[in-house]
């Protein structure tokens, strides 16, 4: 069965041909580093016994143009990485943010947590130094011949250390990987913490939390260093240990040519140029121990990344259906949010036409909300459907499915760009005619143009918005397009009384051009503008039909048993008086 690549690892695989060239840079680099211990070899085993200057300044002149060429190849490989680090940046950034979205929207409140740090963290690595360790690595051999051809005591001394070194670079990843792991969660705890408190200062600040949730900060700060201290202290260990067999190595080896040389088995030139292979040998596993800190932490930002595109695949294309122009009915057995373990919502009925306007009511926590996110299409009954013309809004594509709607949740979120930017849902090609009467449909245009730069004002982290100023610019948002359905939660919990009429403007200028309004409301004003009401009571519609049955049958029912209270009061007071 076909099985889709994962868009993380595609944008990996899409290094590949830069990675072959960087691949083919390290050979000549590392065959061009021979330059050095030849040229010393030439010098103490040539130059000095013959004394000639010409042979000396010609080796010379050759060994700088070989620098040269190899300052040059270096530099082109590292320019290489830089741009192969931005293009996987480029690459997984739109499907990890659609990941993280849809994580949101599923419910998973840590999904794209350090998303952000966790993409550029991979990219400096792929850009950084220590990925070319791993380029250098497979010369290693090479270099290990060389000193075999000099002499096979040399070879036997540098393979030796690289063995040690390679054993101590895997000690390292097994001592450190789990630990490394751990302070990251532990990281990642804190930092959201330190965001959440930074998002609700307001809140923090007017209920007296920030001295204890600044304590609790520091206690997961306190956690995130130790464990990052701990691992800190194994690296740094095994670095200074590595460093000083290092030494050991390029002292013995230099010993060991000295002694091979005084017996006659070599050339002091052997010496020096054994000396220089060993330590461009060592070199790489030297550098990959030093540098293990960053790769374990980009190969955990890797996984992360794979794991969350893994657990919220992008949507399939699906078939492109007709705008909605006739219905909208709703039929749910069970429904709540994706990460709930009940249900909160059950045995709800709702057929509305073109032309409708609903008002859902009912006491605070009775699902009114849920309800809008399952009409809106923001979330998918358990058990039921809603449906526009027929067609499952589960069956939609979603950016197709977004167009059809309008959707003002309770909480505003404007986002940093321009009011037009705003209002037009950040579309890549803006319809001013479209923005315009949008912002009229809401009764807005009057605000916009009294702002410092109209329209084009940057709002999110720039003009300071009040919460009705928001929630109407918001409202023309959700009218942007004329969508068929428009679903209002609490939409006036932030107006005045302009505002208030500009809500119930932009419901009939729906209703008159053969839209569906569905609005949660606690306003009575609001039952004004609609012509059916649906009355939830913990989850379960308990009434549905004309505005003024309901209402009626409401008041009713309410009436009757406020009679019988009062009658029990004055029956329990009579009872008083008497004894």
């Amino acid at each position: 069965m076909f099985r889709k690549v994962s868009p993380v690892r595609h944008a990996w695989s899409s290094l590949r041909a830069g990675f072959v060239a960087i691949a083919l840079f390290s050979m000549a680099l590392n065959i061009l580093a021979l330059a050095a211990p030849l040229y010393m070899l030439q010098v103490y085993d040539r130059v000095l016994t013959s004394q000639n200057m010409d042979t000396l300044i010609a080796l010379t002149l050759l060994l700088g143009g070989v620098l040269v060429v190899t300052g040059l190849l270096d530099w082109i490989r590292q320019r290489m990485l830089n741009r192969l680090g931005a293009r996987f940046e480029l690459k997984v950034g739109i499907p990890v943010l659609n990941a993280a979205m849809r994580g949101k929207v599923h419910g998973d409140r840590s999904a794209g947590d350090n998303t952000v740090e966790d993409v550029n963290g991979f990219r400096d690595f792929v850009s950084g130094s220590a990925l070319l360790a791993f380029f250098d690595a497979p010369w290693i051999p090479v270099y290990i011949c060389v000193l075999y051809l000099l002499h096979p005591y040399l070879g036997h001394l540098g393979l030796a250390g690289a063995i040690v070194l390679t054993v101590l670079a895997l000690i390292n990843n097994a001592r450190s990987h789990d630990t490394m792991t751990e302070a990251a969660e532990a990281r990642r705890r804190s930092d959201t913490l330190y965001r959440a408190g930074e998002a609700n200062a307001e809140i923090v600040h007017a209920m007296g939390m920030r001295g204890d949730l600044a304590l609790r900060w520091h206690d997961l700060q306190v956690e995130a260093h130790q464990l990052k201290t701990r691992v800190n202290d194994r690296l740094s260990t095994f670095s200074v240990f590595s460093k000083t067999i290092r030494a050991a190595l390029q002292s013995g080896i230099l010993g060991l040519g000295g002694a091979l040389a005084i017996s006659g088995e070599s050339t002091a030139g052997v010496m020096i140029a054994a000396t220089i292979v060993l330590g461009r040998a060592l070199a790489p596993i030297d550098q990959l121990i030093g540098q293990w800190r960053s790769f374990l932490a980009a190969s955990g930002s890797y996984a992360k990344l794979r794991k969350l595109v893994h657990a919220y695949p992008a949507d399939q294309k699906r078939l492109q259906l007709p705008k909605p122009q006739v219905s909208v009915s709703v039929a749910i057995q069970r429904a709540g949010p994706p990460a709930a373990q009940t249900a909160t919502l059950s045995d709800i009925r709702m057929n509305l036409q073109a032309g409708d306007a609903v008002a859902v009511i009912g006491p605070s926590a009775s699902g009114k909300t849920t309800l809008a996110k399952m009409i809106a299409g923001v979330w998918t009954p358990q058990r039921g459907s809603i449906r526009l013309d027929g067609n499952p809004t589960a069956k939609w594509d979603p950016e197709e499915l977004g167009a059809n709607i309008g959707y003002l949740p309770q909480e505003i979120a404007l986002f940093d760009g321009t009011v037009r930017e705003n209002i037009a849902r950040f579309a890549a090609n803006i319809d001013d005619a479209l923005v315009l009467e949008a912002a009229l449909a809401a009764d807005v245009h009057d605000l916009v143009s009294s702002l410092p730069d109209g329209y084009e004002t940057r709002i999110g982290n720039g003009y300071f918005l009040s919460g009705g100023q928001r929630q109407r610019i918001a409202l023309a948002r959700a009218l942007y397009g004329n969508p068929f359905l428009l679903v209002l939660d609490e939409p006036n919990s932030d107006l005045d009384s302009t505002g208030e009429a500009a809500l119930q403007k932009a419901v009939r200028t729906t209703q008159e051009r053969g839209g569906v309004v569905v609005m949660m409301t606690h306003r009575p004003s609001s039952l004004q503008v609609v012509d059916k009401v649906l009355v939830l009571n913990q989850g379960v519609q308990t009434a549905f039909g004309a505005r003024d049955e309901v209402l009626r049958d409401m008041k009713r029912n309410v009436l009757p048993v406020s009679r019988q209270k009062r009658n029990e009061i004055s029956e329990d007071t009579q009872e008083r008086a008497v004894q």
